[in-house]
């Protein structure tokens, strides 16, 4: 019986409650290609799926890499998500993230999120955008990626 309960007990410290940490999910990245030298078709708009145990992530921030170098950053601000009233609780959502203005870069170094995520190398006219959600009170998501997109000039 003892056994049994210190397995029940290791069993139920392993579940734990939900994590702080929001995650997200790209479900698409559109258009597929773009071209970087035309101001009418420079923006790319990812839609992702999150997911946060706390209920914190509106008001925080959405980091969006650029894998074909290191520092090409995008951050957007999140607008309140969960009324005043269900922070805490745990939410789950969809949302719209437009980058603008992609432009034509030189291959550089990929930035590490995207080595952790499993982006490969680039052909000179692709890219990937890797999303990383930060809450409210600084917790960080794991990230995920877009497909490769095609860029031309």
């Amino acid at each position: 019986m003892r056994t049994l309960t210190l397995l029940l007990l290791t069993a139920l410290a392993a579940c734990g409650g939900p994590s702080e940490n929001p995650s997200v999910t790209v479900q698409s990245a559109t258009p597929e290609e773009l071209v970087t030298s035309d101001d009418a078709l420079d923006d790319v708009t990812i839609t992702v799926e999150y997911d946060d145990g706390d209920g914190d992530l509106g008001t925080g921030f959405a980091e969006v890499h650029d894998c074909r170098a290191d520092g090409i950053v995008t951050e957007l601000v999140l607008p309140a998500i969960a009324s005043d009233g269900r922070v805490g609780d745990h939410i789950t959502g969809t949302l719209e993230l437009h980058v603008n203005d992609v432009g034509a870069i030189a291959l550089g170094t990929q930035p590490a999120v995207c080595a952790e995520l499993g982006v490969e190398s680039l052909a000179a006219d692709q890219t990937v955008f890797c999303v990383v959600l930060v809450d409210a009170k600084g917790h960080r998501g794991d990230g995920d990626c877009t497909n490769a997109i095609t860029l031309f000039e």
